[in-house]
């Protein structure tokens, strides 16, 4: 794809959405990582709200009113970049996510479906969480549920930290220890929802 302005020839800053010089929307580019999409630099250590601005700020300038006149062609390209951008917010505001797609660039899949949780520690983990949940549930304990919940964020934050540490430099020199990492996490996001959906039903009864 061409790196200067299809309108007026300048060449194109990051993110190439528009010309910096004309103001032409350009044509999508889906080869483009999600990072360079936002113009932000691939790295685990995103801020979130940074993130959400940038990604704003530039679908306010993709707004369907702004090409209410404009022909198809560049009605086409305002939606392909306004969807890519929604798709950007959704993955790289997620730790989880973020932290899955930075692996993937680099060839590692740490969630597929054939992906197999071999860590004793982690099943023996994931085993007594579920246990414990069980037995809140049943007993209708609201403030154990809340106690496990608070437990359960420590641990999310702090496999958190840990994901940024391995994945600081890019690609990851230890790509098994992440992926391990993110499996974890991913657990512990799954329990996360699983814990407010128990408070929400206990709360109801």
């Amino acid at each position: 794809m061409p790196n200067s302005c299809i309108q007026c020839g300048a060449e194109l800053n990051f993110p190439p959405a528009f010309c910096h010089a004309c103001g032409t929307v350009q044509p999508f580019r889906p080869e483009l990582s999600l990072f360079e999409v936002v113009g932000l630099p691939a790295s685990f250590a995103l801020d979130p709200q940074t993130l959400r601005q940038r990604v704003l700020d530039l679908q306010k300038m993709l707004h369907p009113d702004r090409f209410a006149h404009a022909d198809g062609t560049a009605r086409r390209y305002s939606l392909e970049w306004s969807t890519r951008l929604n798709e950007a917010l959704a993955i790289l505001r997620d730790p989880l996510k973020r932290a899955d797609y930075l692996l993937q660039a680099q060839g590692v899949d740490a969630l597929g479906e054939n992906v197999k949780v071999a860590d004793p520690a982690l099943l023996m983990s994931q085993m007594m969480y579920r246990e414990r949940l069980e037995d809140l549930v049943a007993a209708k304990d609201q403030q154990g549920l809340e106690d496990l919940r608070t437990e359960v964020d420590a641990a999310a934050n702090a496999a958190v930290e840990k994901l940024g540490i391995l994945l600081k430099t890019l690609p990851c020199s230890q790509s098994d220890a992440a992926a391990a990492l993110l499996r974890e996490l991913q657990f512990l996001d799954k329990l996360q929802d699983e814990i407010d959906r128990s408070e929400e039903s206990s709360q109801n009864l």
